[in-house]
């Protein structure tokens, strides 16, 4: 009984090792190198040693076939490409001795290299441009104001207390010369300092041939000093060359403006008193005026003291206004993120006005080097490349370091030389034709789409199971499916 019970499960685990053999024979035939599918995978590979004539569309690169035809996704007439890949591994060898997947491979790790007949770079669209050395400059655009220069702001005040008996300037905006009357003064102090100029002009006059020469001197010192005390309150020389020819004193006094520009502000009105010092006029010169700007701080470092500045206004369509900035905010404004910068502008013909909003094209200094358009730089997610044309329809991938940007260029710090061609337009598809390449003929039977079940390529045939298997469906005797 006990020799019937052994016999008994030894017949069991036999039975349940088949069963499971049997369940799993799929994944050996297909990915062990002494299965069925390893088998095709080695003819496979004997028979590919030589270049292979593939069908394939530029734009998906996942379409091959071995014979002429068009794109079933696009439409476009595939691409004759002839391809040649390395044998496949030894019969046996084990999984960890099996080639890597393409990419890895130190030939796929180098620069790429695509060559393109006429006809394929024109259904590519390819363009090139020559790399160039210039001056290159970054660009800030942001918006600011006008403003009027604070260093070309005056105050026209009363040098004595009186009253306005007459403006000759009566409202704001006006403009005035250097030297034009603005109004007229009646003002006791300047009446009482007239009548002593005369007098003592009197007195120097009858004390000059006075033996003793010290009155006639301290009478000079005293004409001198009533001259000097008008002048001082404002009085011209004309002014006062009139008081001496007519000998007569002037109840009011006319005061001139002593600088051109226009009238901002207008503090006075015929009639009113006003103390001295007390002020009348704000005059401002807006031959040259200030741009007031707002730059962000992660463009802060584009801007410097000196940095051209080109101003344009919506009221004056193409038409540039240039400048220089004079000026930048040492403190970030805490509310905005921003930095206040100003610029000085001409003014000559008084078009920019005083708080009109204008948009400004802020300059970096120019820095000379090599600079292609920005469609030549390809971002990679590891960095920055370029295809270039080293001959005819030979293109070859160059890692590129860029610098500043000025629009639609770039600055090359490395990679480019001048005079080299960049491709501008059709980089993408190149790039695309290099990986097409390497899945094609970069590496063995270990990776690519040879490798997915049921997916056919030209010049490879799919493993098939051996014919003396059971099929798949197929129940062992004493077992329900």
């Amino acid at each position: 009984m006990k020799k019937f019970k052994i016999l008994t499960l030894i017949i069991l685990f036999a039975a349940v090792f088949a069963a499971s053999a049997y369940l799993s024979r799929s994944f050996w035939l297909h990915y062990t190198p002494w299965g069925t599918g390893g088998q095709a995978v080695h003819a496979v590979g004997a028979a590919s040693d030589q270049c292979k004539t593939i069908y394939t569309c530029p734009m998906h690169h996942q379409i091959i076939r071995d014979s002429p035809g068009d794109c079933p996704i696009c439409g476009m007439t595939l691409v004759k490409k002839e391809v040649g890949t390395s044998a496949a591994p030894a019969k046996g060898m084990g999984m960890k001795n099996m080639p890597s997947t393409p990419g890895t491979t130190p030939a796929e790790k180098s620069l790429k290299t695509v060559t393109l007949d006429p006809r394929e770079r024109m259904l590519a669209n390819v363009a090139t441009t020559q790399a160039r050395e210039e001056s290159i400059s970054q660009e800030v655009d942001t918006v600011g104001k006008i403003a009027v220069d604070e260093r070309n702001i005056r105050k026209i005040s009363s040098r004595y207390a009186g009253r306005i008996e007459k403006l000759a300037v009566n409202f704001t905006g006006q403009y005035v010369r250097k030297g034009q009357e603005i109004f007229s003064i009646y003002s006791p102090e300047m009446v009482t300092t007239q009548k002593e100029y005369l007098i003592a002009k009197a007195t120097a006059a009858r004390l000059k041939s006075s033996d003793f020469q010290e009155i006639a001197s301290g009478s000079e010192g005293v004409l001198d000093a009533a001259r000097t005390r008008m002048k001082l309150w404002g009085l011209t020389d004309a002014q006062i060359r009139k008081l001496d020819v007519t000998g007569q004193v002037n109840n009011t006094v006319s005061v001139y403006s002593p600088v051109s520009g226009t009238v901002t502000d207008m503090k006075a009105r015929q009639g009113d008193y006003v103390t001295e010092g007390g002020e009348v006029f704000t005059v401002s010169d807006l031959s040259r005026v200030w741009m007031e700007a707002e730059v962000y701080e992660y463009e802060f470092s584009k801007v410097s003291l000196g940095s051209r500045v080109e101003v344009t206004a919506e009221a004056y369509p193409g038409t540039v206004f240039l400048g220089t900035v004079s000026f930048i905010d040492p403190s970030v404004n805490p509310d905005s993120r921003t930095v206040r910068v100003r610029a000085e502008l001409p003014n000559k013909n008084g078009l920019l006005k005083p708080e009109m909003f204008v948009t400004a094209k802020l300059l970096s200094k120019p820095v000379r080097g090599v600079v292609v358009p920005a469609s030549a730089v390809l971002y990679t997610g590891k960095g920055n490349v370029a295809w270039v044309e080293e001959k005819p329809n030979v293109f070859t991938m160059r890692n590129v370091t860029t610098g500043l940007r000025s629009g639609d260029n770039f600055q090359i710090l490395a990679g480019l030389k001048p005079g080299e061609r960049v491709v501008t337009q059709g980089g993408f598809l190149i790039d695309s034709e290099a990986q097409l390449e390497q899945s094609a003929g970069g590496g063995g039977g270990g990776g690519g789409m040879a490798n997915i079940p049921g997916m056919e390529q030209p010049g490879k045939g799919t493993a098939k199971p051996s014919p003396k298997q059971p099929p798949a469906k197929q129940a062992m005797p004493g077992m329900n499916m």
